[in-house]
């Protein structure tokens, strides 16, 4: 595959971060349509697998695409977190500076 690995937030090089463009769940996985068209699938969380198949339809993208939300069972997921991205990486990302910490 080209382009991309596990644990990495961009699609190449020099690339923005990978945004959410949608999300959607099944029984078993939430499934996330990234902005540059890659579709990511993990196993539900605890509170996901709890739900009814109701609330699981009802998540969001938040945060510009950067999160996940499920209002009525109080669910948050980071993007970057799904992808495996440290938050050490994450900042580095986003433009801070880590001598700063």
């Amino acid at each position: 595959m080209h382009g991309s690995r596990p644990g990495t937030a961009t699609s190449a090089p020099g690339a923005s971060p990978a945004l959410a463009r949608s999300v959607r769940c099944d029984a078993q996985h939430i499934y996330v349509t990234l902005g540059d068209g890659r579709e990511i699938s993990v196993p539900l969380t605890e509170s996901l697998r709890a739900a009814t198949a109701a609330q699981r339809s009802a998540g969001q993208v938040v945060d510009y695409g950067t999160a996940l939300r499920w209002d009525e069972i109080d669910e948050d997921l980071s993007v970057a977190g799904l992808l495996g991205v440290p938050e050490e990486r994450l900042e580095e990302l986003a433009g801070f500076d880590p001598a700063l910490r």
